[in-house]
């Protein structure tokens, strides 16, 4: 290899200097760390992701029609995150009502159709359709 390739050997040295130190178990009884496999990483990330319930939409989605009505044409799921399912709403008036009056029974309503535990609040944004 050419020696532009290889770095010099004084960089090497101060970049090892500046990494931070990996600490093992050197107590004693005290355990040793084990690495993570990466089918536990996984399934962390498509947890906080919201991957796990990307299939429910669609029920999320044909519950809520149902148990909003004919108003739901006005208003579009727009996420499910940390158990909050994010509806955006066209209307001023309709998120008001949603907000103030209705809550409490729409989310029983999506919790019963659905069956899933994972829909714990319900949030409304205004957003104006073009």
């Amino acid at each position: 290899m050419s020696d532009f390739l290889q770095p010099a050997d004084s960089d090497f040295r101060q970049a090892q200097a500046r990494r931070a130190p990996i600490r093992r178990a050197t107590r004693p009884g005290e355990a040793k760390a084990e690495a993570e496999t990466l089918g536990s990483i996984l399934a962390r990330w498509i947890k906080r992701s919201g991957l796990a319930h990307a299939g429910d939409r669609e029920r999320i989605t044909r519950a809520w029609e149902e148990v909003l009505g004919p108003e739901a044409v006005h208003t579009c799921l727009d996420g499910i995150r940390k158990g909050t399912a994010t509806f955006v709403v066209d209307s001023s008036t309709l998120l008001s009502e949603l907000n103030n009056f209705r809550r409490q029974e729409l989310l029983e309503g999506l919790q019963a159709r659905v069956k899933a535990p994972f829909i714990s609040n319900l949030k409304f944004r205004l957003e104006k359709r073009a």
